[in-house]
């Protein structure tokens, strides 16, 4: 199969991928919306969205705080044991997790739910 048409079949996930190949990467971290906010205004970050039966979604860096703003922030899961779906807009919410690796961009996932 060609990487650049891997799809996401389960999460949570335990790798990422691009186009090019898999990631040598690791899951740090469970994130709340606080904490995203506070690594957006400290380092620089990259998102990627993996939703079951998609590609792996990834946001540009330069369009990480529009992207931010306008979509995952009002859809960030706090508790990730306890998703009320219906307490989201359009009822789908991400839960954030921190992935770190090769080099220092963090890499902050979200995995969708609906």
């Amino acid at each position: 199969m060609n990487i650049a048409d891997k799809v996401v079949t389960k999460i949570p996930l335990e790798t990422i991928w691009t186009d090019k190949g898999e990631l040598f990467v690791k899951r740090i971290s469970y994130l709340r919306a606080k904490d995203v906010a506070q690594l957006l205004k400290n380092a620089t970050v990259q998102f990627v969205v993996a939703d079951v039966g998609y590609n792996l979604k990834w946001i540009d860096a330069s369009q990480c705080f529009d992207f931010w703003k306008k979509e995952a922030k009002q859809h960030i899961a706090d508790n990730a044991d306890e998703i009320d779906l219906e307490s989201f807009v359009d009822n789908y919410a991400y839960v954030a997790s921190q992935w770190e690796g090769q080099d220092e961009t963090s890499i902050i996932m979200l995995e969708k739910f609906h």
